[in-house]
């Protein structure tokens, strides 16, 4: 099986190429067909309706073109694709009901566990606790927990802040906005994929991760209840950042044979851009060369190519424009379903 990753910021729109060199991060798409002899010509689909063999060009910065292989589009068996979602943090309340009371000598310490679901890894829990006096309402102990949380060095799976309705938490860069809780609630978020937003400062390059806040004891605390809940569960996205890049350093190997080794070849430039999201799409198709291809045992016989196009870019895709690049791809396969990204 053959795979390959292209990555496009803006479409080309059938623009003519600059001494043969696509324009840097642009897609494109190029076809041989029995009506042209003179080699691979940009895709028309107003006057190529059934070109016999196409491939997919990438531009880049400092290199030729990126080609993807030959492929017949009667060959193509999968053509499918996804909108860009951003990554979203789980979100853990902790409700407070009523103000502490706590008798004179008493033991304000209240104890809470914090235990990660699921995701990359085993499942893991973090403790830490807070020390209530008597007579503080919802609102102030809020505030309490939130400076006991933030002081704590924590897991990277943990957001490094809480939120209180007066002191908000900040996503991690390219993650969905957090909720912002009532008076009286302290809100806990587990970590997205490419997160720095750490006790530690690194970068959290797992899964987004599920968490669960559990009272593990709350001693001579009385007239206060402590409610934990999860509001909003974690989400990697869709053609995040993080995402896009981590599968194009991945794909390096067989892209462009370089595998991190000490002597060249240098590294390749990255296609994936810091703060974009991407529309994903794939195509796979049969390549013994039939139109008619079956499955031949112990033959690599599939060709799949995975693509990446800025989400919201209007050269990738706008609908019932035959110029943009996804609808270029909607007429290139006839007998499949179109595709909206």
């Amino acid at each position: 099986m053959a795979r390959q990753f292209l990555i496009g910021e803006l479409g080309n729109a059938g623009s003519a190429y600059t001494a043969g060199k696509l324009a840097d991060t642009a897609l494109e798409i190029e076809v041989l067909d029995v009506s042209n002899d003179e080699g691979p010509i940009i895709y028309n689909p107003a006057t190529m309706l059934n070109p016999d063999m196409f491939r997919i060009v990438q531009g880049t910065t400092t290199g030729p073109n990126v080609y993807s292989n030959w492929i017949n589009p009667k060959n193509v068996i999968v053509f499918d694709g996804s909108s860009a979602e951003t990554s979203t943090h789980c979100e853990a309340d902790l409700v407070i009901s009523g103000s502490s009371t706590l008798a004179a000598g008493g033991n304000g310490v209240v104890e809470l566990k914090f235990v990660k679901k699921g995701g990359e890894g085993p499942e893991e829990f973090f403790n830490m606790s807070f020390t209530m006096t008597d007579s503080v309402t919802p609102a102030n102990q809020d505030i309490i927990i939130q400076a006991a949380y933030e002081a704590a060095t924590k897991p990277d799976w943990l957001h490094k802040d809480c939120s209180t309705s007066g002191d908000e938490a900040v996503a991690a860069t390219g993650a969905a906005t957090l909720s912002t809780p009532a008076d009286g609630t302290v809100t806990f978020f587990g970590n997205v994929p490419g997160a720095t937003t750490t006790s530690s400062g690194n970068t959290w390059d797992g899964d987004a991760v599920q968490i669960s806040v559990i009272v593990t004891t709350q001693n001579d605390i009385t007239g206060s209840t402590y409610t934990p809940a999860v509001i909003v569960n974690g989400d990697n996205g869709v053609g995040t950042y993080d995402s896009v890049k981590k599968f194009e350093d991945k794909m390096k190997g067989i892209m462009y044979g370089y595998y991190n080794r000490r002597s060249l070849p240098n590294t390749p430039d990255n296609g994936a851009v810091v703060g974009s999201t991407y529309d994903m799409i794939t195509i796979v198709a049969t390549k013994d060369g039939s139109a008619m291809s079956g499955q031949i045992h112990g033959v690599d016989n599939l060709d799949e190519i995975f693509i990446a196009g800025k989400a919201g870019v209007a050269t990738i895709y706008t609908g019932g424009d035959d110029t943009s690049f996804v609808e270029k791809l909607n007429a290139l396969f006839p007998s499949m379903t179109d595709i909206a990204v």
